[in-house]
């Protein structure tokens, strides 16, 4: 049963407010958000009529964001039932209404609530499922302008921008005081039109499953972040990463295949690790793109021998790296008079 999480609520205010996920991220109350998603996920395993209502009681009665929090409780409401195949009557027009406004004054109470859901649930009809998928995809955001962007991150495009800002929405709603590779992986798993999220699901890795490893790896933080959590060092490195093999493809813009790239690249983080776990292996992940890159488009091949010559040069790096380090330990040896290979040890 897959309660929507503080990413959600953020991607579906974003639609509503007619703003940007950073812009979202900004206006959205943390803490509030937790308290009344807490509320639906101590419901889990109950009908989901009951767990509608503590969603939508728990998101009115502890609102998270200062305007449109009704329209964004409803629509979280309805994304959670679309998620067990299931839809809501909301005829007539004045029925939600009319409901939002019980619950806001207090004088329909959570059974109440329920009762009013279940009565009207049926199966979710194709159409309506498309709509609802619009509505709240993550990562389906208006385009953000470029200005909006140019201080903090100057070359990524629309959606590796999305992706970086969902990154910092899905660490808040871990209640982690960190922006790690963790959260990046997450936040290129949101964009699901993105090139990083294709090869991703081809390889058989999902949100859900990435959502989970990292719990699972790292845990659920007690308290929510206070601000604006902070990029870790080797999240930026991915970053850096990216701006490299961005130049290295001769693209003047870092696109979401590039984070993807400077995540396997940085190849020791948490993502490195869930990618891992997944079955989707750094060597699996660069034939992907290879992949998306290949064609009979002379530039796409260029970009497909640039991309096979830098994970030649990565392999040749790493290979330099393990043989100085042997040859150092080496020399420590001979320095406490062992001699590497007989492990005899010579007379003074």
């Amino acid at each position: 049963m897959s309660i929507p999480d503080i990413a959600d609520l953020i991607t579906i205010a974003a639609r509503v407010l007619e703003i940007d996920a950073s812009e979202a991220l900004d206006l959205i109350d943390v803490p509030a958000a937790e308290t009344a998603l807490g509320e639906a996920r101590n419901r889990r395993g109950e009908p989901a009529g009951q767990v509608a209502a503590a969603l939508l009681t728990g998101l009115i009665r502890h609102p998270p964001l200062p305007r449109g929090n009704r329209q964004v409780a409803l629509l979280a409401m309805l994304q959670f039932l679309g998620r067990q195949g299931l839809g809501l009557d909301l005829q007539p027009a004045t029925a939600a209404r009319d409901l939002i406004a019980g619950i806001t004054t207090g004088t329909l109470a959570e059974p109440a609530v329920t009762a009013w859901i279940s009565g009207r649930l049926r199966p979710q009809q194709g159409k309506e499922a498309g709509i609802m998928k619009r509505l709240t995809r993550r990562g389906n955001c208006e385009a953000l302008a470029v200005t909006a962007r140019a201080g903090k991150f100057p070359h990524l495009t629309d959606r590796a921008y999305r992706a970086v800002t969902m990154a910092e929405a899905e660490a808040a709603g871990l209640r982690h005081n960190y922006v790690g590779t963790e959260h990046l992986l997450l936040g290129l798993l949101g964009i699901d039109d993105g090139v990083a999220a294709k090869v991703l699901t081809r390889l058989g890795v999902s949100a859900a499953e990435a959502r989970a490893q990292t719990e699972q790896i790292i845990g659920r933080g007690t308290a929510p972040p206070a601000g604006q959590p902070p990029f870790t060092p080797r999240s930026k490195k991915v970053l850096d990463l990216a701006n490299g093999e961005a130049r290295r493809l001769g693209h003047n813009y870092v696109g979401t295949e590039h984070l993807l790239l400077g995540l396997v690249r940085e190849g020791a983080g948490v993502a490195a690790q869930i990618l891992g776990r997944l079955g989707a292996d750094r060597a699996a992940i660069v034939e992907a793109i290879l992949h998306v890159l290949s064609g009979a488009d002379p530039t796409c091949r260029e970009q497909r021998r640039a991309l096979l010559t830098g994970e030649l040069t990565a392999v040749l790096d790493e290979n330099d790296r393990l043989h100085a380090e042997i040859e150092r330990l080496r020399l420590l040896l001979r320095q406490h008079g062992i001699e590497p290979g007989d492990c005899a040890t010579r007379s003074a």
